[in-house]
């Protein structure tokens, strides 16, 4: 029979796993887009609590793209928040070299001008440790990135894109708030 001094290094072993299990479960829950607003949230800036929130993952190659649809009553009132996290076996930031890729002026393909000015990256300031605005007065999406993670926010409503800035900051600062990013001090300024 083992000895309890024996088994005091496989104990300890299992507690740090367990420790290590427990934190990786946060930090998913922390990055889980589903759980970046409360419904209260989404109710004070749209005007409608969520009537389901809908979960999703789309490809993104070399990061996880997870997606939250806040889909309220009245549906053009709804809310989609995105994350782009990096895959833990990557060597690479795929959601940082995605980043450079889109917003990087310097490191974009070249595009045609009259299509350049339409859809040209709008930067926001204090807000995580970049910030971009893309759209139109139709659509748009506010994209924030802080750390190596990136959130994407983009809300129904009225066609004003000035109000429609408004409010997606308004819920990306709630968002930022509770997204973990892993270990990089808060920088929503």
């Amino acid at each position: 029979m083992c000895s309890l001094v024996h088994m005091r290094p496989f104990v300890v072993l299992g507690m740090l796993l367990l420790f290590a299990l427990a934190q990786r479960t946060a930090a998913q829950r922390h990055r889980d887009p589903c759980r970046l607003l409360t419904d209260a949230e989404v109710r004070a800036v749209q005007g409608h609590a969520p009537a389901q929130k809908i979960p999703s993952e789309q490809p993104a190659g070399s990061f996880r793209f997870t997606q939250c649809f806040y889909r309220t009553p009245e549906l053009s009132s709804s809310v989609s928040v995105a994350v782009g996290i990096p895959l833990t076996d990557s060597k690479r930031s795929g959601p940082r070299d995605y980043w450079q890729a889109q917003f990087k002026r310097e490191e974009r393909d070249e595009r045609e001008e009259s299509d350049e000015k339409k859809h040209e990256p709008r930067r926001l300031v204090r807000l995580g440790d970049e910030a971009f605005w893309v759209g139109d007065p139709f659509t748009g999406a506010l994209y924030v990135l802080r750390g190596e993670i990136f959130l994407r926010v983009s809300v129904g409503g009225s066609p004003d894109q000035a109000q429609k800035i408004k409010r997606a900051r308004t819920l990306a600062l709630y968002a930022l708030k509770r997204l973990d990013t892993g270990g990089s001090a808060a920088r929503s300024r």
